[in-house]
């Protein structure tokens, strides 16, 4: 006969952290090969910031909006879903971006990550602070769920 082990509240929760940090961990790996993939494969033009936006309305913070030219010669204007406060650009400044000559509305701007940076920052400080105790969590998870010997 095989008795169960405490599974506890504690245990939980480190394993949520360490789901949570491993997630978000992915996500930003995959927003960066995303755009690592369009600054590569990508058509690099000039744009020029035509005026900035707010992402929620009457709220900081505000993405720019950018007019740039295809290699057919047709004007696009991309809107921004990542915006910073304070703004990150100006209006009328000229900024270099990258599209898909496929869809052109997918865009990306050299050199900007932020959301690379904001869910690997926390996945990582996530995953930190819960990879110390994940081993032993798993096994009173395994114990709880089949019993010990």
């Amino acid at each position: 006969m095989t008795t169960r082990t405490n599974f506890s509240g504690g245990d939980l929760f480190i394993m949520l952290f360490f789901v949570i940090g491993l997630t978000l961990c992915s996500a930003a790996y995959y927003f960066y090969q995303k755009g690592r993939y369009l600054i590569d494969h990508g058509i690099k033009v000039k744009g020029l910031v035509i005026g900035m936006h707010r992402i929620q309305r009457y709220e900081y913070p505000v993405a720019p909006s950018i007019r740039f030219m295809t290699r057919e010669g047709k004007e696009r204007v991309w809107h921004s879903s990542e915006g910073r406060n304070p703004p990150q650009f100006e209006v009328g400044q000229e900024v270099v971006l990258h599209y898909n000559p496929n869809d052109p509305d997918e865009v990306q701007l050299e050199n900007d990550y932020l959301l690379v940076y904001v869910f690997g920052g926390i996945g990582s400080v996530s995953l930190l602070l819960s990879v110390w105790e994940i081993g032993g969590a798993i096994r009173a998870l395994w114990g709880w769920l089949f019993g010990s010997p």
